[in-house]
């Protein structure tokens, strides 16, 4: 089954192949010489245009016969090699046209007459070039006359299509409930949507429910549908498939609620029967494995029901496709995740093995087996299907031999047919680019913007009419998400708030399956590969590389693209991997990243065919000169090139470049001839200096500009100069984001021109679509009008740093649509007032979510505006986050009850700062949205409000550093029901005792321990706190000597406790392992800053996850009970005898903490 893609994708590539062979270079070139290349150009596209009609017979059978599918392989290395050899043509043409016989170096003086000149000229190829030609489009011909010429003896047929089918399927609503394992949270959350009647919401829910094929979408369905029997008076289950069909899902529906097979045609009869059995009842329906994305379809199939059936009926739709799903709605989407690993050891066990008592008589085959588990990723038909397989065997090799095979090569007829009905629904174009993705290792994770750039430099896009390639790349790459072919990335990524994406392993499987042999990962065993055919390699890194694996590079003589997707060093290597690449004449995509790259050689220069260059993170001071003849250039990316100084002087003849990336590096001045490069796409930024102030003229040529762009060296424009005309940024209406800096970091004010800065910024402004700008180290007095004006309608992010001399903060409250705003070291503002809210007509920053007020040294009040029209006026309506921070002149804020959704405040180092939260008549005033708040470093903060706080949604409570606070707030069990975490430091006259062990809710508590606290210590009460589940404990000198050496007394902390971080006890010798050991949940235990520590108890908690132990100087060794097989994390800091005995490898003690997975000595 090696490449049933073959069909299905060939028939893309040869359409392009097609259009490309009636393009103007390739027109010019046979029609420009009197010789044989005209004739052989049309008997090549006569062959490729016989072949085309073939590949929809030869990918059906392709998967039954072996020799078909080798014939699709030889035709698409035909394909490829006709490719090429276009490409030749193109590389042949374009410098010349752009070129001319003259003198090419107008591109330095910014002149673009040398392009409009010449860029039209007919392409007349040279008599060696048409000469060296012939030879090998007759080679071409040679061999497709081959693959044309066993047709017959394959049996193919011209014209045959077959349409992509699951003929297996037909889903029932019978499930078998012990077969099923991991399925309790999504089982009840449907349910409470079945079970829901929402008075507010549509007569008729639609619940989809979306996943990946295999992940068990049909399986939920069934167990709800079995579960909610009693809560409908009518079901009906319909398995729906590929077409949306009204009339068989009426006649289902139909026969399932009168218990008889309905033979009625005519729909508008079969409308009025449903209708009338429908009335007055309770429908609960199942529409199973719905492919149509047809929202009219789906809408006239809604009419049927929705005049019929009462309000709470429902209608479950199982896809695998997001846009299934959001046609059909309205009821949120349930999107299905595979299943934990013990699940999904569990459901392979049951498949396995005949009976439980087999699994501990073969301890061998339950290590194999889940690894095995593992592969499969959660994915439940995986596990069955492998479980089938090895049903009953107990031969280990046998169980070896599945775990080292892909899926794809098992005799399976149940996870291939699911996932790969997925890939036949793509259209030809995404099946292209999905198999481009083998290029991917399993567990890879990348980002959306660098695929759709290889695919771009790959010609895997096909733009309609005007539309941008990268617009095109973005709609393929969000229906394959849709789709379920690619995820988003959870862990590090998202909490880093970046969207990264991957691929489940078995979907991986399934792109390297259909690549095959054209796609190599250098770190695959690639022995059986024709080398010659590959045209795609990456590689994660060259670490222990052998010499044989790179020497695959040289034999790659077609190489396409060479991709380094991790930064990790070429060891011992030195540049050998890019002698190796640039001798290959077709490389498109070149993507290296090693800080061991110091230099590129100037023959890179020679390939002409490249379009995508990534040297980000290497070492390189400059690129060659010869850079600028690489006339096909779409990409060149030289992120955090550090060391690199200026661009080569004639970049400007790159006109074909799209995408310019050099953040990051130490780049003075843009080269002239910017304004040429008028494809560009993305400039991440524009430098200038004081002999270069003048180029930033020629950024009003540069249209095209999306995302975001940076321009530094602000100050060294003049406005008085012809360069800077008022339209130059006007102009660039799909710019995202725009930022301008000044002299970022540079103190000295001696030539300071505060009215050229501001005219300077008054003519950079930007076009009204545009969504963010930040301006940082701006020198003027005041900011242009334009920054406030409210046609910026799109205008969501603006930040401003380092403004200093400003005195006046513009009016931003009447941009409407504004949402998050950073104001930092804006040195001359003394009070915030009515100015900033600008015109009281409107609503004053009606729409902002986020406020952050930062380093205002001079700033001393923040006055409430009420607006002309008394209190009527709602200020920051929206406000979510307020962060006041570095602001030691504040002493009066907005009262924080005025703003009505405020969730989060952060108020830190605010050191004059000691007025109410609240105006100050207010008793018990209400922060009715508040979610989380945090006061750190306000020594003159005194109280919170008289009464308290009425707070009912208040979760988090943070206070530190608050000298002069003298309690917490009054009335906190009653007016702080939700309180969950309470963090109190270095606030010397608060006592959070006995008033803490009335929140019932509270499950974090942080404290400090001072002497009183450890005097009264029986009097704390913890053990009340029924949900308290992580305590930190930190002392105070004082606090350490009144608690004594030994700690915790019995009976003083809850025993349900699973985080424990006892800190900085000056005196503590002994951890009392008795108490600790009642601790029976115990997970997570922290010893931090105990210089008299000295071991620990015999015996740890057996539920002990991780440890970590810091600043404990005299520990000398952990007891052996101390290292559970639960633990998962050791972490040890700054604690020199252990660090000694635990040393890797070599420590004495080495041995007692190998097993652990994760081991931390810092």
């Amino acid at each position: 089954m090696a490449e049933l893609v073959g069909g299905a994708f060939l028939s893309s590539s040869l359409a392009v192949l097609f259009d490309r062979i009636a393009s103007r270079p390739v027109l010019d070139f046979i029609s420009g010489k009197k010789n044989n290349n005209e004739l052989l150009m049309g008997e090549l596209e006569i062959k490729l245009r016989t072949a085309n009609k073939l590949v929809d017979d030869a990918e059906e059978k392709q998967m039954t016969c072996p020799t078909v599918r080798k014939w699709l392989n030889d035709l698409k290395e035909a394909i490829y090699c006709v490719g090429e050899l276009l490409d030749e043509i193109k590389a042949e043409a374009l410098p010349r046209q752009l070129e001319g016989d003259g003198d090419h170096s107008h591109a330095a003086s910014g002149s673009t007459s040398w392009i409009s000149s010449s860029v039209f000229k007919p392409f007349s190829a040279s008599d060696e070039f048409h000469n060296s030609f012939e030879p090998k489009i007759s080679k071409v011909l040679r061999v497709l006359d081959l693959i044309l010429n066993e047709r017959d003896a394959l049996g193919l047929k011209e014209g045959v299509q077959h349409r992509p089918q699951d003929r297996t399927r037909q889903t029932t609503s019978r499930v078998d409930e012990s077969g099923v394992f991991g399925r309790e949270n999504d089982r009840e959350t449907i349910l409470k949507s079945l079970r829901s009647d929402d008075t507010a919401g549509p007569k008729i829910g639609v619940l989809p429910i979306e996943g990946m094929g295999g992940i068990g979408k049909s399986t939920l369905a069934q167990l709800v549908y079995k579960d909610v029997k009693d809560d409908f008076d009518v079901q009906a289950w319909v398995c729906v498939g590929e077409e949306l069909d009204i009339l068989q899902i009426a006649q289902t529906i139909y026969g399932r609620i009168t218990y008889q097979t309905c033979g009625i045609t005519d729909l508008d009869l079969l409308s009025e029967r449903l209708e009338k059995v429908l009335t007055g009842k309770k429908f609960l329906f199942v529409l199973d494995d719905v492919w149509s994305e047809d929202y009219l379809l789906w809408k006239n199939l809604m009419t049927h029901f929705n005049s019929c059936g009462v309000r709470g009926s429902k209608i479950i739709v199982t896809t695998r496709q997001r846009r299934v799903a959001s046609v059909t709605g309205p009821l949120s989407t349930h999107y299905l995740q595979g299943i934990s690993e013990d699940d999904s050891w569990s459901l392979f066990a049951k498949h396995a093995f005949t009976e439980d008592s087999v699994i501990p008589a073969h301890p061998h085959l339950e290590a194999i087996g889940r690894q095995i588990v593992k592969k499969c990723q959660g994915l439940p038909l995986a596990i069955k299907s492998m479980g089938g397989l090895l049903h009953s065997v107990l031969n280990p090799k046998e169980w070896e031999k599945i775990l080292k095979s892909d899926l794809w090569e098992l005799p399976n007829d149940k996870v291939l047919p699911a996932l790969w009905l997925s890939y036949q629904y793509l259209p030809p174009h995404l099946k292209r680019c999905f198999a481009y993705c083998a290029i991917f290792p399993k567990g890879d994770n990348f980002e959306a913007s660098d695929l759709i750039l290889w695919w771009m430099a790959e010609d895997l896009l096909q733009p309609h009419g005007k539309e941008a390639l990268e617009d095109v790349g973005s709609d393929y790459f969000d229906i394959l998400v849709s789709r379920s072919f690619f995820q988003h990335s959870k862990g590090i990524y998202a909490a880093l708030g970046k969207s990264y994406f991957t691929m489940h392993d078995l979907i991986n499987d399934l792109a390297k399956f259909l690549s095959g042999e054209f796609c190599l990962r250098l770190e695959d065993d690639h022995r059986t590969v024709d080398r010659n055919r590959v045209r795609h390699v990456s590689s994660m890194n060259f670490y222990n590389q052998r010499t044989q694996n790179l020497g695959a590079l040289y034999e790659a003589k077609h190489l396409h693209g060479f991709l380094r997707l991790h930064s990790v060093h070429f060891i011992g290597l030195g540049n050998k991997p890019i002698d190796l690449l640039l001798v290959l004449p077709y490389l498109r995509v070149l993507k290296l990243q090693d800080r061991d790259i110091v230099e590129l050689p100037s023959s890179i220069g020679d390939l002409k065919q490249l379009r995508h260059l990534d040297v980000s993170w290497t070492s390189i001071t400059e690129l060659p000169d010869k850079v600028c003849n690489l006339y096909n250039l779409q990409t060149l990316l030289l992120e955090a090139c550090h060391r690199l100084i200026q661009l080569p002087s004639e970049l400007g003849r790159l006109i074909n470049l799209r995408h310019l990336n050099i953040r990051r590096t130490k780049i003075k001045q843009m080269p002239a001839g910017m304004c040429n490069l008028k494809n560009l796409q993305t400039l991440s930024d524009f430098v200038v200096d004081k002999q270069t102030g003048q180029r930033i003229a020629e950024l009003k040529e540069l249209q095209h500009l999306r995302q975001d762009l940076r321009i530094s060296g602000v100050d060294n424009i003049d406005h008085e100069g012809n360069a800077l005309e008022a339209d130059i940024m006007s102009n660039k209406e799909y710019l995202d984001k725009l930022v301008l800096t000044w002299r970022e970091g540079d103190d000295d004010t001696s030539n300071h021109d505060p009215e050229n800065d501001r005219e300077v910024l008054k003519k950079l402004q930007p076009h009204t679509n545009l969504k963010q700008i930040e301006i940082r180290s701006y020198g003027g007095l005041e900011f242009p009008g334009w920054l406030a004006d409210p046609s910026f309608s799109k205008l969501s992010h603006i930040v401003l740093i380092d403004c200093k001399h400003c005195r006046l903060l513009p009016p931003l409250g009447q941009l409407r649509f504004l949402k998050d705003l950073f104001i930092r070291g804006i040195n001359n503002v003394v009070e915030i007032d009515s100015e900033f809210y600008g015109n009281d007509s409107l609503a004053p920053f009606s729409s902002l979510e986020k406020l952050c007020l930062r380093e205002m040294w001079n700033c001393q009040k923040w006055l409430y505006y009420a607006g002309s029209r008394g209190n009527t006026t709602i200020l920051f309506p929206n406000l979510r986050k307020l962060v006041l921070s570095k602001c030691p002149k504040l002493t009066k804020i907005v009262p924080l009850e005025k703003l009505p959704r405020l969730e989060r405040v952060e108020l830190t180092h605010l050191e004059s700062f000691s007025g109410s939260l609240a105006h100050v008549e207010s008793e018990c005033p209400k922060f009715l949205s508040l979610v989380h708040l945090e006061i750190e470093n306000c020594p003159n903060f005194v109280c919170f409000p008289d009464g308290g706080m009425d707070a009912p949604k208040l979760e988090e409570l943070r206070i530190s550093h608050c000298k002069k606070l003298r309690s917490l707030p009054e009335q906190m069990h009653t007016l702080l029901p939700s309180l969950r975490i309470l963090k109190v430091f270095d606030c010397p006259e608060v006592e959070p005792f006995p008033q803490v062990v009335l929140l019932s809710n509270l499950q974090d508590l942080s404290f400090e321990c001072c002497r009183k606290l450890a005097a009264n210590r029986s009097l704390w009460g913890l053990t009340r706190l029924n949900s308290l589940r992580q305590l930190e404990i930190n002392f105070t000198e004082e606090g350490g000597e009144e608690m004594g050496c030994s700690f915790p007394d019995e009976g003083l902390l809850p025993t349900a406790l699973t985080h424990l971080a006892i800190c900085k006890h000056p005196n503590l010798t002994t951890i009392q392992g008795k108490v600790l050991r009642q601790l029976t949940s115990l997970q997570h235990l922290i010893i931090h800053g105990c210089p008299e520590l000295q071991g620990l108890p015999e015996e740890a908690p057996k539920s002990l996850k991780s440890l970590t132990i810091s600043e404990c100087p005299n520990i000398r060794c952990l007891p052996g009970e101390w290292l559970p097989t639960s633990l998962s994390l050791l972490h040890i800091w700054r604690c020199p005898l252990l660090e000694e005995r635990f040393r890797r490898e070599t420590g004495e003690d080495w041995p007692k903490i190998a097993h652990i997975p994760h081991v931390l000595m810092l």
